[in-house]
């Protein structure tokens, strides 16, 4: 009898200690499912959520790199915007009748000074490498900005030198030249509003993507992290089990070993 006994306490003291130590090694690594045996499905949605919420913070980062993209060609065409505004005010003041034709000369070389401080503008603003204002970004040859969850937003601008703009080359005593400006400040205005509303939307992509991502974060938490109050409560349980059973083995054995010294 003493034997039977202690034979199974043997068993229950081996499932407690195989118990306590997935327990312990659930805490170390703070996952409920360690390893596929401990839950096959739980473990393939929770990778998959895994997967969904990495996915959607990469796209936030490409939004945001985007939004970086747009800010910089953004500020650079505001910079050639105000160059227009003054070549628009010279164009003005030259064709005042008060003024020689010196003084138109010199009203002209300022005049070019912005042109081709428009045309080096376009040319040198750029993102990671990436000419923005020469009329590499367009067409075929548009920025994919891609959010993460299939969507894709194509960003294109156009070419913003004083050729490209109409007003290089023009001479501030001509009557078109007003024209000329003008119409040149909406073609910047234009592509400033077109710009300003990819980047309102790509705020709004990423506010969606971040309360998506959190919400598949936490999904894939409840699933697959352990719940480290629990986990310790059963823990010191378990240990309390296990030496209770080592006590009681120890006991059985002393009986027994009494009554092989009796029947001795």
């Amino acid at each position: 009898m003493n034997i039977l006994r202690t034979n199974t306490n043997g068993r229950f003291l081996e499932q407690l200690t195989a118990m306590q130590q997935r327990r312990q090694e659930r805490l170390a690594s703070g996952k409920r499912i360690a390893r596929a045996a401990d839950d096959s499905a739980g473990l393939a949605i929770a990778k998959r959520l895994e997967a969904q919420a990495r996915g959607m913070g990469q796209g936030e980062r490409n939004l945001a790199n985007g939004q970086s993209m747009l800010r910089t060609a953004e500020g650079s065409l505001q910079s050639s915007q105000d160059s227009l505004i003054r070549m628009r005010e010279l164009t003005i003041q030259a064709q005042n009748g008060t003024l020689n034709a010196s003084d138109r000369d010199i009203i002209q070389q300022e005049y070019d000074q912005l042109a081709a401080q428009i045309t080096q503008t376009a040319g040198s603003t750029n993102f990671a490498g990436r000419a923005l204002l020469d009329g590499s970004v367009s067409g075929a040859k548009a920025v994919t900005i891609t959010d993460g969850t299939g969507g894709a937003t194509d960003i294109e601008i156009s070419d913003a030198s004083a050729a490209a703009l109409g007003v290089q080359s023009l001479s501030v005593g001509d009557p078109n030249t007003l024209a000329a400006l003008d119409s040149a400040q909406e073609l910047l205005s234009s592509e400033r509003a077109q710009l300003g509303a990819v980047d309102n939307t790509f705020s709004r992509q990423i506010s969606q993507l971040s309360a998506a991502r959190i919400n598949s974060e936490e999904a894939r938490a409840r699933i697959e992290d352990v719940d480290f109050a629990k986990a310790i409560s059963e823990s010191a349980r378990d240990q309390i089990l296990i030496d209770m059973t080592i006590a009681g083995q120890r006991m059985s054995d002393q009986g027994l070993g009494n009554s092989l010294n009796l029947l001795g």
